[in-house]
């Protein structure tokens, strides 16, 4: 039960009635002002606009930039553009622009074939004969976009056929190539690439079949650069240098701007000791690209051979400053360096080449023979004992020779194959105590 208690009696000021509110007042108030200063205004308008809008309309503005800026419009391609660059750079010889500009057209026109084929095309051929893993998974990407655009015709997987061949993929290439010969017979590219295949597979009679046969299909159209190409290398294959010369140069004619078919001639008048005309071919194809990491180093290689080191230096370092981790370059101006005295820079950049990822057992044995020459076994060692592992495993009796001198001079007890015959699997490298 609750007990209700009476509020306490508070004493305070008695409640006034008035009449009108204190809100009503200044309700009042603000309007009385504000025709005073509308009055005012419209009777000195020219005075208010010049002084004051600008202050107004400066805040407005610093508003509108600090709390809602003007967004960035998402940039979309220029198509007509792409396409015009596209055709240009091809001419011209710029590949990498080339590809660029074109896959931008491809993107946008996902069921355009040819376009897709001519893209994959570039990137393989632009991977350094293969050896550039990254731009051949471009290819092989691209391929399969071809192959998409248009699954019952035999563009995309002819041109997959090219790739994998180039990646030395060879079984998974004969197979592309055969179900793109199944779905038309008379594509030329395929006879083309088929012919490749069996070339790097060791079988010149039948690529020289697939060959003629895509000669005979196609004389003016996408295969034919390819099918001199590879007629040039597989007379190269079997040491006909001059035989090669005439496929090449008509190769060559069909696709002027493919430097990798100027870098496979060259090498042929090389063979031949011509060593003028492999320079004027490769400086003919080093116009347009100047940047051709391929054409620097083949120029480099020859000028070596011709006995001009200043120009070897020149090629290579124009080489090193397009791509920097270049294996070829890096190791064969090592080399070079190496043999000119230059132990430091020879080292710096052979470790590069090794780190990277070379395989060339030269590389391994100058750079410890460099530190030894530099009284720093303990730095050579490890190198040359990886490189003579490596010649062993090749059965590479020239190379081991050189290895062996060279782990000894460090104080190194090496335990040799018994003979080049019969060569043990494994040679031993001991450090004595």
């Amino acid at each position: 039960m609750y007990l209700r208690t009476p509020k306490r009696y508070r004493p305070g000021r008695r409640r006034q009635l008035r009449l009108i509110s204190r809100r009503t007042i200044f309700t009042l108030i603000v309007i009385v002002g504000g025709v005073l200063i509308g009055k005012y205004v419209w009777e000195h308008q020219g005075e208010v606009r010049s002084n004051v809008l600008p202050e107004i309309e400066g805040f407005a503005e610093s508003v509108q930039t600090q709390v809602a800026p003007k967004p960035t419009l998402t940039p979309t391609p220029d198509l007509e553009i792409a396409q015009a660059s596209c055709l240009s750079s091809y001419q011209q010889g710029n590949l990498d622009k080339a590809i660029e500009d074109c896959t931008v057209l491809a993107d946008n026109n996902p069921n355009d074939v040819d376009l897709h084929y001519r893209v994959t095309h570039m990137l393989i051929i632009t991977s350094n004969f293969g050896r550039d893993a990254e731009q051949l998974d471009r290819a092989l990407a691209f391929a399969e976009k071809t192959i998409n655009a248009a699954p019952e015709e035999p563009y995309g997987w002819a041109i997959r056929a090219m790739a994998l061949d180039w990646q030395g993929n060879y079984g998974p290439a004969l197979g592309s190539a055969l179900h793109a010969m199944s779905l038309d017979e008379t594509f030329a590219p395929t006879y083309a690439f088929l012919g490749e295949i069996y070339l790097d597979l060791g079988l010149s009679d039948v690529a020289q079949t697939y060959l003629d046969q895509a000669l005979e299909l196609d004389t003016s159209g996408l295969a034919v650069a390819d099918t001199f190409r590879n007629m040039g290398l597989l007379y190269s294959y079997q040491g006909q240098w001059e035989d090669a010369i005439q496929p090449y140069q008509a190769a060559m004619q069909q696709a002027p701007h493919h430097s990798y078919i100027a870098i496979e001639l060259a090498n042929n008048y090389v063979a031949l000791n011509q060593l003028d005309e492999a320079i004027s071919v490769l400086a003919a194809a080093l116009e347009p690209n100047p940047q051709d990491t391929g054409v620097l180093f083949a120029l480099a290689n020859i000028h070596v051979r011709n006995g001009n080191k200043e120009r070897a230096y020149e090629y290579y370092r124009r080489c090193l400053d397009t791509d920097p981790d270049s294996i070829p370059c890096l190791s064969y101006l090592g080399g070079l360096l190496y043999y000119d005295g230059n132990y430091v820079t020879a080292i710096t950049n052979l470790e590069r080449a090794i780190e990277l990822g070379s395989t060339d057992p030269d590389d391994f044995l100058q750079v410890g023979q460099a530190h030894a020459a530099q009284g720093r076994c303990d730095l050579a060692t490890g190198f040359l004992q990886r490189g003579y592992q490596m010649v062993v495993e090749n059965e590479n009796y020239d190379k081991q020779s050189a290895f062996v001198n060279a782990l000894q001079a460090c104080g190194q007890i090496v335990n040799q194959p018994a003979s080049a015959s019969t060569p043990t699997p494994e040679a031993t490298v001991e450090t004595p105590e």
